[in-house]
């Protein structure tokens, strides 16, 4: 009862609902406001996220704009393993090996691999050590009040008032579904994960891998190496794809890892470290409504996830920071002020998605997939163009112009 009359009376002008990379990066950036801000997670840290656990140059884009300090402390964190690049396996079975050139201040890769239990821990240490946010673990919210004045946060520690909420609370979003979110599995992927140790066969330079086999199309099977010998492996696939063919996922990650003749004798010495653990993925293919009155959806919630990679983390990070930014910007929190976010957010990140969703597309057609992995191999300037366009954002329209396969492909 004394807690509940105790934060009953606090009123917050700002609260974070979630504690992963959305909502600790947008804490981050509230830093210094003059704002009184409150960050709560449901769980206690460290905690697991299953995720594949790759952070890619959006990542390191947003370690960048946090701050040198950051960039540099996340880089010396245990369980951080610099990686230079992807490397993408076709249908066929040939890989393209693309290393990335791109570092950002601060660090010394162009991107990184780190288990969600010590990259989420690291930045939540860093809003806790800056001081400026009220924190709390352990804290589920059960539902939300949206007044013309305030909004009532309703949790398991209490009722919270605050002007605005930033809504990072994750796949199954309780305020997505305030703005009519409801899961389409046209635009819904399922994953598992699954830790080893022992996989061998991983480059000097720790290249992600994503498999792209025949029978799991337009999915795909990825290794990731990891400190301490472990590998990060696992399988994604649309949930349409799923339902249409009734595909049993541990099932299929099992006959990969057991029988696939490339992929099988890398695990000859292998011992899984845990059960294969299963996970949703909102996916960013459609351009969703994330604002609302006194509302700003961030990460999973807005449903950011690349459509081709699965990768989130980043754009995560960059719905955090731009939220942050906006509210900072802004006089009042309307329906009409907040679709500022919304329209800065897509001019943002759309044209990635877009693109990303693409290729996902291009995925059902594997000949010509194998192709451009082929002749990416014979030719140098393919190749380098193909890096380009991985590694800049602008570029990325390429991929799904025709004249781009007319002119390298054919």
């Amino acid at each position: 009862m004394y807690l509940y009359i105790r934060w009953m009376a606090v009123h917050y002008d700002i609260l974070i609902a979630g504690g992963g990379p959305a909502g600790t990066t947008a804490a981050l950036h509230l830093q210094g406001s003059g704002l009184r801000v409150l960050l709560l997670d449901k769980a206690v840290f460290p905690r697991d996220k299953v995720c594949g656990d790759a952070l890619s140059g959006n990542v390191c884009f947003e370690l960048e704009k946090l701050g040198l300090s950051y960039a540099s402390n996340f880089e010396q964190y245990p369980g951080v393993l610099p990686t230079q690049g992807i490397r993408f396996v076709s249908p066929q079975g040939n890989a393209l090996d693309i290393r990335l050139t791109k570092t950002r201040k601060g660090l010394s890769a162009p991107g990184y691999i780190a288990s969600r239990i010590d990259f989420d821990f690291f930045l939540w240490q860093q809003v806790k050590h800056a001081g400026h946010v009220e924190m709390l673990e352990n804290t589920t919210v059960l539902k939300a009040e949206f007044l013309p004045e305030k909004v009532n946060v309703y949790t398991t520690r209490g009722v919270f008032s605050t002007s605005v909420v930033i809504a990072a609370d994750g796949a199954h979003s309780i305020f997505a579904k305030h703005l009519g979110y409801k899961l389409d599995k046209k635009h819904y992927s399922a994953g598992l994960r699954q830790y080893y140790e022992g996989v061998t066969g991983f480059t000097e330079d720790s290249l992600i891998e994503l498999h792209f086999i025949q029978d799991i199309l337009p999915g795909y099977f990825w290794i990731f190496p990891m400190t301490g010998g472990r590998a990060n492996v696992g399988i994604g696939m649309l949930s349409e794809t799923i339902s249409k063919r009734k595909i049993n996922l541990k099932e299929s990650l099992q006959r990969i890892i057991q029988t696939h003749p490339t992929i099988s004798p890398r695990f000859k010495n292998a011992r899984a470290l845990e059960l294969p653990k299963g996970f949703g993925l909102p996916l960013g293919s459609k351009r969703l409504l994330v604002s609302s009155h006194r509302l700003l959806l961030t990460g999973d919630a807005a449903s950011l996830i690349d459509p081709f990679t699965g990768e989130g983390i980043g754009y995560a990070m960059t719905s955090g920071r731009l939220a942050a930014e906006t509210i900072q910007s802004l006089n009042n929190f309307s329906e009409d002020s907040l679709k500022i976010y919304n329209n800065l957010l897509w001019s943002k990140i759309g044209t990635e998605l877009s693109t990303s969703y693409q290729l996902q597309k291009l995925l059902r057609f594997p000949r010509l997939f194998n192709r451009v992995v082929n002749k990416a191999n014979r030719h140098a300037a393919l190749h380098e163009y193909i890096r380009q366009m991985i590694e800049e954002p602008e570029r990325k329209k390429a991929w799904y112009n025709p004249l781009f396969y007319l002119r390298f492909i054919f």
